[in-house]
């Protein structure tokens, strides 16, 4: 039996996005979201529409909520804007260690699947990156402003570099790099950046990697 009509419809979503992070969305049945919901199938279509219209609802959720996280991460002053850096990074490295069920981005998933069911959930996910891009070349052009990365830099591209690192260590931790190692690749990818020597002759560990 389904759940009553009172059902919390945030807490469905909720858990429907673990599941599409768990299994995708082709690895993922109606009946697989009926059975993690409680919900049965007609509650579901009355409530949510199709599989389709659950994934792009669950997608709006997750992306919305990981844009402001990455947000609150790397906006600030410029005087710490190279240690958020740092973090964004970091941060990036134990994210699928400190899920429960050791579960990805489901952002990065609809990429890595490579779904066509939808063009408007590839739309909200071009979206997110491009939020997320902006939020990380706004902290970019900061540390720049500070004297701790080269003014001369292209900050779009050290933006697609960190990215590039970011999702890659959220593919090293699915496949069971843990997160010592995962935050030494951190370290080394940030000591790759185009740090001034200002930057480098600070002690501590934003510039531990640096040579």
């Amino acid at each position: 039996m389904g759940r009553p009509p009172g059902f919390n419809k945030d807490e469905v979503v909720q858990a429907v996005e673990r599941q599409f992070r768990r299994t995708g969305y082709a690895g993922t049945s109606v009946d697989d979201i009926a059975k993690i919901t409680g919900l049965g199938r007609g509650s579901l279509y009355a409530a949510f529409g199709d599989k389709s219209s659950l994934y792009l609802r669950t997608l709006e959720a997750y992306c919305g909520r990981t844009e402001a996280a990455w947000a609150a991460v790397l906006e600030g002053p410029d005087g710490t804007a190279l240690e958020r850096l740092h973090e964004y990074l970091v941060q990036s490295a134990r994210f699928v260690h400190e899920d429960p069920d050791g579960l990805g981005c489901l952002a990065t998933g609809f990429v890595v699947e490579g779904v066509d069911h939808d063009p408007q959930a590839g739309a909200r996910v071009q979206q997110a990156l491009g939020r997320i891009e902006g939020s990380v070349i706004g902290c970019v052009r900061a540390a720049q402003r500070h004297g701790d990365l080269d003014p001369e830099a292209d900050a779009q591209v050290v933006s697609h570099l960190l990215m590039t690192v970011n999702r890659g260590l959220e593919v090293l931790a699915r496949a069971g790099a843990d997160t010592a190692a995962l935050e030494r690749v951190a370290d080394q990818a940030f000591a790759g950046l185009p740090l001034t020597a200002q930057a480098r002759s600070l002690q501590g560990p934003v510039v531990s990697g640096a040579s």
